[in-house]
């Protein structure tokens, strides 16, 4: 259970990243900052819900080699992890929501890591937390979230995040290891 928690925290970390910018302008509120958070946390549940349904019809196909895939799609979480700390510390992953469609495109953007984390969902892979898995996902994708929106904008933050950016994707790519074994 700890190795699957620490996999989902990990994997909602993204979720702090993004909300980052939301308390820049002030013209947002906390209230509207708190729904573009549950927003985004929803369609982190929502994407990993949706990997799980596909990664269910066509995954048990290689059950053969399960461990090595699940190492293989935790790798490919890890590096996209990786490239948006690249992005975070030059300052250009800031995320200015103006638009509902700016918040769909984020949230669809957000929602890939957990949909490559829903393929392998199934028994024989790395199943998580069974069906609750999504549940656990939309609540750390909030705790995230209101932690970006709460703590104030500055360098230091983008560099904290950076570093968290790092820690979450050794943290993935370790539990992929973990498995493999």
């Amino acid at each position: 259970m700890a190795l699957s928690l620490t996999f989902i925290i990990a994997l909602t970390f993204c979720v702090e990243t993004a909300s980052t910018a939301f308390n820049v302008e002030t013209k947002n509120g906390w209230g509207r900052n708190s729904l573009f958070v549950c927003a985004l946390a929803f369609g982190q549940a929502l994407f990993y819900y949706l990997g799980g349904l596909l990664g269910n019809t066509f995954m048990p196909k290689f059950d053969s080699i399960a461990k090595i895939v699940v190492l293989v799609l935790c790798f490919m979480i890890a590096f996209r992890t990786i490239t948006d700390t690249l992005k975070i510390k030059n300052g250009k992953n800031l995320f200015l929501i103006d638009k509902k469609k700016h918040l769909l495109i984020l949230t669809i953007a957000l929602g890939i890591n957990p949909f490559i984390a829903g393929l392998m969902s199934n028994e024989a892979f790395l199943p998580l937390l069974g069906d609750m898995t999504p549940v656990y996902i939309f609540g750390c994708g909030i705790i995230w979230g209101l932690i970006g929106i709460g703590t104030k904008f500055s360098q230091i933050k983008l560099l904290i995040n950076s570093l968290g950016n790092v820690l979450a994707a050794l943290a993935i790519l370790a539990v992929g290891i973990v498995t493999l074994f």
